[in-house]
């Protein structure tokens, strides 16, 4: 993957964007914040007219998967919710270069949001209560279903074909992961799941003035329960947020109804959430610049704590 990336000269990138735009470009390329996908803003030399092009990784999303979230990101917006498409030109939203995917994007600036008030929260409530009832009414979809049977087994997989897994780790992986397996399973059998955002946290929200909150970067949407697009908001546990749970439901359920009992999910979505990730670096270790930014990584002691972390929370639950 990362040899792919290494063809994305500045050069390439600027011939790759004039090419489908059709019209020159500015020279300046400016790098913006993302470790997964390669990002540059970038400006039409005649307009002046700045622009986003997002690189998507090789071989994370099908084809398939990337032009569904570019649809669901257009009849969002058509529902006048606050997202940003990908700009569509001669009727494409998916280029491609030296087996790259990459799109456009209009460059829509905000400001991030670190904290809440209640009426912040009312607000984020209705946009995704505005989202999940448009989403939920999806026939299909070619994502991931977020379920501990499917994704989490999957994840726990990789990890155990993965070199860098110490021996004496694998076994109480494994053990620990199926532990978790066998008791949360049930719990989503008994859930509504639909398509969803699947990684709302505040960095994927920005504030525009005079419009609202935008929710942003939709590369890891999925099938999954309502609940995953709460709880990586929450300021602390469930238990701790009763106001700003309050809050972000008195917005969402003008829209549509939420069940409080999925807050139980909670949990287990933390231990799916942690799986995902410590897979997701062992797919990235080949990549350039992998081990600045996450350099405990693979060792003893990032197993050790993984699996604490994993046997704790069952406790607890």
């Amino acid at each position: 993957m990362s040899n792919n990336y290494d063809s994305l000269t500045q050069n390439a990138v600027l011939t790759a964007v004039e090419g489908v735009l059709g019209e020159p470009l500015a020279n300046l390329i400016i790098p913006r914040n993302s470790y997964i996908n390669r990002v540059y803003e970038l400006t039409i030399k005649a307009s002046r007219q700045p622009l986003i092009v997002k690189f998507y990784r090789p071989n994370r999303w099908s084809t398939e998967q990337i032009l569904e979230e570019h649809a669901l990101l257009e009849r969002m917006q058509s529902q006048e919710l606050l997202v940003i498409p990908p700009m569509r030109i001669a009727d494409k939203t998916l280029f491609n270069v030296d087996a790259i995917p990459f799109a456009l994007f209009p460059k829509m600036g905000g400001r991030a949001l670190d904290e809440f008030t209640k009426e912040g929260w009312i607000q984020l409530g209705r946009l995704m209560g505005r989202f999940h009832a448009l989403s939920q009414t999806q026939a299909a979809s070619t994502r991931i279903k977020w379920t501990p049977k499917q994704a989490t087994l999957h994840h726990l997989n990789i990890l155990l074909e993965d070199k860098h897994l110490p021996d004496d780790y694998r076994q109480p992986l494994e053990r620990v992961v199926n532990q978790f397996l066998q008791s949360a399973q049930p719990l989503f059998e008994r859930e509504p799941l639909f398509l969803i955002h699947g990684d709302c946290h505040k960095g994927n929200l920005i504030h525009r003035p005079n419009e609202g909150i935008y929710l942003i970067d939709f590369d890891d949407c999925c099938i999954g329960p309502a609940v995953q697009d709460l709880w990586m908001l929450l300021p602390g546990t469930a238990k701790d947020c009763p106001l700003e749970i309050d809050w972000f439901l008195e917005g969402y359920e003008v829209f549509r109804d939420f069940d409080r009992r999925s807050l139980s999910l909670i949990p287990s979505l933390t231990i799916m959430r942690l799986l995902h990730f410590a897979s997701w670096c062992a797919l990235q270790t080949a990549d350039v610049g992998f081990r600045d930014h996450f350099p405990d990584w693979g060792t003893a002691r990032y197993f050790n704590e993984l699996i604490r972390e994993i046997t704790n929370i069952i406790v607890v639950e």
